[in-house]
């Protein structure tokens, strides 16, 4: 029941966002022909409210109607991917509308690879997903208009692009297995922490990814480490004031404190939505979930579950 509820919290919201969004690209389009002044609201611009708030409705109905993308065959896949591209124009509400679609998929830790070599998971699948291949998927397919297409994209949000090559490598070792790294060397992520947050919100912390560990080995068993600067937002400034003024649709990692000393970056990963709405693939509940924000950070008491966040941006 409480599923339901945030499900249909999200799409309300998301009807209003995209009147708004509607509404504010017809008075920018009408302020810029030349030599007309401000028009005077009338019946027909009501009337052209009334119908966008229609279609818009009926989209995120559609949305609701649909069978999860992991019950589905390709097939069915492939038509829901050709609706939404026409259905939802807006990158945002169709990352949204995507999230709501990969509800229920069960969770598989380390579920992606390159199909040979030494991973031979699925290089893109939809019939399970871990936390970071959640983010990955969902932004695979807001570039797709089919499976195919999809599965072409994860070569380049998932691996790195070496000098020189014009192609994208797809093995193990060329893989962008950290999240900061990930949101600092693809074309189609970007961190917006301290954009967001302002500076003097922010905290930073100096990490060696996949450095040596104490025992001699690394989390990732590659030849390969990296130092970064790792800018998050503690919790003393995760306040409503500054939730009020995040993007409505952002992606969103956690930072523990303690974990540089390991080469780790982030705990989790996932999608938020309207300051409020957290789709994410959780291993505790063993699928993909939305949750309220809030409320999954912050215990009964108040006490935080990690000690920051950083923010990304999905282009």
């Amino acid at each position: 029941m409480r599923k339901n509820l945030l499900i249909a919290s999200i799409i309300f919201l998301a009807i209003i966002f995209t009147i708004t969004v509607l509404y504010q690209s017809k008075t920018e389009k009408e302020s810029k022909i030349p030599g007309e002044g401000t028009k005077e609201e009338g019946p027909d611009k009501e009337e052209e409210l009334i119908q966008n708030r229609e279609i818009d409705e009926s989209n995120w109905q559609w949305v609701n109607n649909q069978k999860k993308l992991y019950q589905l065959s390709s097939v069915e896949i492939n038509s829901i991917l050709k609706e939404l591209q026409k259905r939802f124009l807006n990158k945002d509400e169709k990352l949204k509308a995507l999230s709501i679609l990969r509800l229920g998929t069960p969770y598989q830790f380390g579920c992606l690879g390159e199909e040979l070599g030494r991973d031979k998971d699925p290089l893109f699948r939809l019939d399970v997903t871990d936390c970071t291949g959640f983010v990955l998927t969902n932004v695979a397919l807001l570039h797709a208009e089919n499976l195919t297409e999809a599965r072409k994209m994860m070569r380049s949000l998932n691996y790195r692009l070496k000098e020189n090559e014009e192609e994208y490598k797809t093995s193990f070792e060329n893989r962008l297995h950290f999240t900061a790294d990930r949101n600092m060397t693809s074309l189609y992520f970007q961190d917006v922490t301290e954009q967001i947050a302002g500076s003097d919100k922010i905290k930073e912390k100096k990490v060696i990814l996949n450095k040596i560990k104490p025992d001699g080995k690394r989390l990732i068993d590659i030849v390969w480490e990296k130092e970064i600067i790792i800018k998050y937002i503690p919790n003393e400034y995760i306040t409503k004031e500054l939730l009020s003024s995040l993007p409505k649709a952002v992606g969103i990692a956690f930072i523990k404190e303690g974990d540089e000393e390991i080469g780790l970056d982030v705990r989790h990963e996932g999608f938020l939505f309207s300051s409020e709405f957290l789709f994410h693939a959780t291993s505790a509940q063993g699928e993909v979930m939305v949750v309220d924000f809030s409320e999954y950070y912050f215990d009964k008491e108040g006490d935080p579950k990690f000690d920051g966040i950083i923010l990304f941006d999905v282009r």
